[in-house]
């Protein structure tokens, strides 16, 4: 069920992951302002840069090779001391160059479970879906498989790794998703259903 392929992550990757996250934040551009006499925008409010990443510390929890790319499960702290975990996707462009596009993330602690259940971060479109989290909860410690099925059959699994799981799906699938979470003899443990709020 698991459209994961067999060869490793390939270096190049994570040395992109890594040249991103130690790009140092830049402030926000200037507000927009329409250019004369067009009524168009000149310019967009927004970052460049990268989240100012202390190199030292980042650390790949996790990779999986998907035929369109790689999923990572990066920690790391800010040079201002912040500790930080993201998701994050990368792909080659035709001349080798890489993509590197953060999926989600953030500090903190996880939030409280009654259950099993995974602190997805995803994003989808007609041409994928992709998401990471980790697998928490009251209960969850023999979780070893997470599973999803989704609205239009489609279905992907993963197992656990550092607490985490990792999917990309392409092309894309049809939301909501039936979270199937199962220990190592395949017992349901959890089962839920996610992404609801977004049909």
């Amino acid at each position: 069920m698991s459209d994961e392929r067999v060869h490793p992550v390939t270096p190049g990757a994570e040395q992109a992951v890594v040249d991103h996250l130690v790009a140092p934040t830049r402030p926000p551009r200037p507000d927009p302002q329409p250019a004369p006499h067009s009524g168009r925008w000149m310019s967009r409010v927004g970052r460049d840069g990268g989240p100012g990443a202390d190199p030292a510390t980042i650390e790949f929890l996790r990779s999986r090779t998907f035929p369109t790319g790689q999923m990572h499960a990066v920690t790391y702290a800010t040079t201002a001391g912040r500790q930080i975990d993201a998701v994050i996707r990368t792909w080659q462009n035709e001349d080798a160059s890489w993509v590197v596009a953060p999926v989600g993330g953030g500090s903190g602690r996880d939030p409280q479970r009654s259950s099993p259940w995974v602190n997805f971060t995803a994003g989808w479109s007609a041409r994928s879906f992709f998401a990471g989290g980790h697998v928490i909860g009251t209960g969850a410690e023999p979780a070893r498989t997470v599973r999803l099925t989704f609205a239009c059959g489609t279905v992907i699994d993963d197992v656990i790794g550092h607490g985490m799981v990792l999917f990309w799906c392409a092309p894309g699938v049809e939301l909501p998703a039936r979270v199937e979470i199962l220990d190592a003899t395949d017992r349901m443990i959890a089962s839920y259903d996610e992404f609801i709020e977004f049909v």
